[in-house]
């Protein structure tokens, strides 16, 4: 039964990564076939869909699968769930639908009402797919399902919007978006056909009366708060970016081809964040079943240790090939300046991760609305000036300051739990990436050399890219494998030294009494 969890759960952590990557890569593509313009229409609208995949995916499956472990899938709480999911999809549909206008208005571009709708009807799917998903996390035999459903969805939804977008290209941008989104409906419609398919089983274990209502949006709110505070800040981006781009004295046409410039970041920047949070979430689940304070601290540590390995060398290394990837992926380097801002958010974000995640999992949800208010807060503050005094740099900066925050207050609330040497760890790392920048700044100006033969840019820009990569990954895992290796002698060096004598036994004999 544990290898079956254990199983399923290594499936349904894999899937949900290559669901991410297929939700950042697609966006490449569709800038090549539609253009900043076209990938700005899109990237308006888009983070409706991120509240919709992010809601559907994990944080309504994950209530459901509990209330109905919970009430041994009573008849009561099926009907409370089933309930509460249509009222959630109605209200969401009609408010999308009706008040498309008036979020195009606040967007600053009237014609994005239709995109606007189109995702409206997605959420009309999300009682179907996120009750039997819900259903299938509760046994380790079907846990496999979530993730092959999610999986089906994203694959099928990205398939479905490049052929929509092949079909009617040189089209208006904005119609491009409307039969982008109109074709990603196939998506979660093929994932409900599969979860049907599957005929999962929710018969009632036991009769089990409900004798509270339980917490099902309060939870959802929080659960959401802790997947999806990217989402929340392309949001605000999307209503204040372009906006104040204008109101600066830009021409609409400028603007939205400069906020289309800035919505390159997402697909480069979050795949670094999604691959390296990736990694820490594994090591997340080993203080579920920990009640030692010491070891706790031990494993956070250890976790933390991972964090400050991954994030600092991502972000070095990243905002070295940053021009070679925008060439590479985009065709030209527009935006440049505020994508390399945009780097200095894989240096925040795997610990943001990190803190989120257990404190999600102990379910401290005061320490978790702090952090994201206190982040979103600086970002609703900050984007709107700094755009229209730095352009989309300003708005690079708003959105690393927000990010930088949220790490702050989570550093604060974890001080308690991090060693003295995590600061030397640190240390160890900053070296080992020193290392890293010295090999990538040395091999820059050798590589037209290297490569003097190809005229073809963007074939230039990739060998590039893999020649910078490759020698970069390989120096510093050379540097942190010295550093590791003389650390772990020192540390058996101390433990000899600090080994007690076995004391001698006494020879003498004792005097008789008397």
């Amino acid at each position: 039964m544990k290898s079956g969890w254990m199983k399923g759960t290594m499936i349904l952590t894999i899937t949900a990564f290559f669901v991410k990557l297929l939700s950042l890569l697609y966006k490449v593509p569709y800038q090549n076939i539609s253009g900043d313009e076209g990938l700005y229409v899109f990237q308006q609208v888009y983070p409706l869909i991120g509240i919709y995949t992010t809601l559907n995916g994990v944080v309504l499956p994950t209530i459901i699968a509990e209330l109905l472990l919970t009430y041994q899938y009573s008849e009561d709480i099926k009907r409370y769930i089933k309930n509460s999911l249509w009222i959630f999809g109605l209200v969401s549909f009609i408010g999308l639908f009706l008040g498309s206008h008036l979020i195009a208005y606040m967007m600053g571009d009237m014609q994005l009402s239709w995109p606007i709708r189109m995702v409206g009807l997605a959420f009309l799917l999300i009682p179907t797919i996120s009750y039997w998903r819900g259903v299938a996390q509760t046994r380790a035999e079907t846990i496999h399902v979530v993730g092959y459903s999610s999986t089906i969805e994203q694959l099928i939804r990205v398939m479905a919007i490049i052929v929509a977008l092949v079909m009617v290209q040189g089209q208006n941008v904005y119609k491009l978006a409307y039969f982008a989104y109109l074709g990603g409906l196939c998506g979660p419609l093929l994932a409900i056909a599969y979860l049907m398919i599957k005929k999962l089983d929710d018969s009632p274990r036991i009769y089990l009366k409900m004798t509270h209502r339980p917490h099902f949006f309060k939870k959802s709110v929080y659960l959401f708060l802790s997947a999806g505070i990217l989402i929340i800040f392309q949001l605000i981006d999307s209503f204040f970016v372009f906006n104040s781009l204008v109101n600066s004295g830009v021409p609409a046409l400028e603007a939205m081809s400069l906020k289309g410039s800035f919505d390159r970041g997402l697909p480069i920047i979050q795949t670094a964040t999604v691959f390296t949070s990736a990694i820490v979430s594994s090591t997340v689940p080993q203080m579920a079943g920990v009640r030692d304070s010491k070891e706790r601290k031990k494993v956070f540590n250890a976790s933390l240790f991972m964090v400050i390995a991954l994030s600092i060398p991502a972000c070095v290394g990243l905002f070295s090939v940053v021009d070679e990837l925008n060439i590479a992926l985009f065709k030209d380097s527009n935006g440049i300046g505020a994508l390399k801002l945009l780097t200095l958010q894989v240096l925040f974000y795997p610990f943001i991760f990190l803190c989120t995640a257990i404190m999600q999992q102990e379910e401290q949800y005061s320490k978790l609305l702090a952090a994201v208010l206190g982040g979103v807060l600086v970002k609703v503050v900050l984007t709107g000036p700094l755009t229209q005094s730095l352009g989309i740099c300003g708005t690079a900066i708003a959105s690393v300051a927000s990010l930088a925050m949220m790490a702050l207050i989570n550093l604060c609330q974890f001080r308690k739990m991090m060693y003295k040497k995590s600061f030397f760890n640190l240390l160890k790392v900053s070296f080992s990436t020193a290392g890293l920048w010295l090999v990538l700044a040395y091999l820059e100006p050798q590589i037209p050399n290297i490569l003097s033969g190809l005229d073809d840019v963007r074939v230039y820009n990739v060998i590039s890219l893999a020649i910078q990569v490759g020698a970069g990954v390989l120096v510093y895992s050379v540097i942190m494998g010295i550093f590791l290796m003389t650390s772990q002698v020192a540390s058996k060096g101390a433990k000899r030294r600090k080994k007690p004598a076995k004391k001698q036994t006494s020879t003498k004999r004792k005097p008789a009494e008397l």
